[in-house]
């Protein structure tokens, strides 16, 4: 017989789990999933929590399935520590894993992500007032021949262009982070192929959402300049902050374009760059949210720029009908402060990306279907907002050790202002030791 001290005293003080335990909340999981359990019957089930723990383990360390995570926890003591097994512990089997993973779901993941970011709030990290809107693709496990097949394992991966303009099939994850603090305010997964735009509106409003206040500016790249984004965020009262698209080239680009045309909201008219008049004439075919305006045809025949504005016998300008939004946006685009806030976007949002496929391993999918995709997102976006906790938890704790060394030899002479016994002195007092 080999007596050993508790498990505990092998993990160093400065390990990332012990960091992670410190900041990690999972009280709600045993209520969350209280209805996917029988009650007064069947086989003693694995503790949630542990259940919960496992899969966090697997985002923060980037392990790829279940059967690895489970033989990594078999061997180190830290993980057996965070999820609360002793060393001879009989540790559950992947199946299992799988099985709760399909019983939890991905709204357990999102209330998971969903109370990172109130710990952020909390603890002061968030600011709200600029967020950072991006998509990134993900790889689906999956090969070439078998996408949008019948008979395809997961028949919610589609080809989308991936970095260097290849084509494979995966998601496409929509991400919305704070400027500030790098924290992850709201993720959405679609398959790849949908454009990075559609989305983008809805993605924002659950990002206030969660956060109780609206930003005032959203920064994005070119993908999401469009007149339809730029009043859909006017009229929430935010700032749309995205370079946006030069008019078309019209006449093999040496023709004016409808940027050389003065648009006239009030009337809803053009005005040509010989003085003309191009009134609305009626929507373009097949295309609801396009416009057409039409320049008079004796107007153009007598007009002297006729051959730098078009060989057909009169003018005709297709725009959007939000082609308003677009002009002000365009015009915003020039100003130092549109720059400003564009030239910080780039290394927070691709950061974040870079972080979360270099490190946790958000490059290529772990499971099949958008709803595992889906909990995947969620898990790393969760661990990532934990890991800007675990920063500012850092310096604070510092500061109680400091606390600590410097009182403990005055406590009993303080004590009637501040007793041990009371619950914040408690607190101060395990923070310190277990730190």
């Amino acid at each position: 017989m080999m007596l050993l001290p508790p498990l505990e005293s092998f993990i160093p003080a400065d390990h990332r789990l012990r960091k992670l335990h410190r900041v990690l909340d999972l009280s709600f999981i045993h209520e969350a999933v209280r209805d996917r359990y029988c009650q007064d019957n069947g086989r003693p089930s694995i503790d949630p929590e542990v259940v919960l723990r496992l899969f966090i383990v697997q985002a923060i360390e980037g392990i790829r399935s279940v059967r690895e995570l489970m033989n990594e926890v078999q061997v180190n003591l830290a993980y057996r520590w965070f999820i609360g097994y002793r060393m001879d512990g009989s540790l559950p089997d992947h199946s299992t894993l799988s099985r709760a993973l399909d019983r939890f779901g991905d709204g357990t993941f999102d209330t998971l992500f969903a109370r990172s970011i109130v710990q952020c709030q909390e603890a002061g990290l968030i600011d709200g007032r600029v967020l950072h809107l991006d998509a990134t693709t993900i790889r689906a496990d999956l090969d070439r021949e078998r996408v949008g097949t019948p008979d395809s394992p997961d028949p919610d991966a589609r080809y989308g262009k991936f970095p260097g303009k290849r084509l494979a099939p995966g998601y496409k994850q929509q991400t919305v982070v704070d400027a500030a603090s790098r924290v992850v305010v709201e993720v959405a997964v679609t398959p790849a192929d949908r454009n990075e735009h559609e989305g983008a509106l809805e993605a924002v409003d659950r990002a206030m959402d969660r956060l109780g206040q609206t930003p005032e500016a959203v920064c994005a790249d070119a993908a999401y300049a469009s007149g339809h984004n730029k009043a859909a965020l006017e009229e929430r009262g935010i700032r749309l902050v995205s370079p946006p698209p030069k008019a078309p080239a019209h006449m093999g680009g040496g023709g004016f374009t409808s940027a050389d045309f003065t648009y006239d909201e009030t009337r809803d008219e053009f005005t040509c760059p010989a003085g003309a008049i191009l009134p609305y004439m009626s929507s373009v075919k097949g295309r609801p949210r396009q416009r057409q305006y039409r320049a008079p045809r004796a107007a153009c025949r007598a007009c002297l720029l006729k051959t730098q504005c078009t060989i057909a016998p009169e003018r005709t300008l297709k725009v959007s009908m939000d082609h308003a939004a677009l002009l002000r946006l365009r015009a915003d685009s020039h100003t130092e402060s549109f720059r400003e806030l564009y030239r910080a976007r780039s290394h927070v949002i691709e950061g974040i990306f870079g972080e979360a496929k270099l490190w946790h391993r958000l490059g290529r999918a772990w499971r099949r279907g958008l709803s595992n995709m889906l909990i995947q997102s969620l898990l790393v976006a969760a661990v990532l907002n934990f890991k800007r906790l675990m920063a500012v938890l850092r310096p604070i704790l510092h500061l109680v050790r400091t606390l600590i060394r410097l009182l403990s030899p005055h406590w009993s002479r303080i004590g009637e202002v501040w007793t041990t016994e009371t619950p914040f002195a408690q607190s101060v007092a395990v923070a310190g030791c277990n730190s």
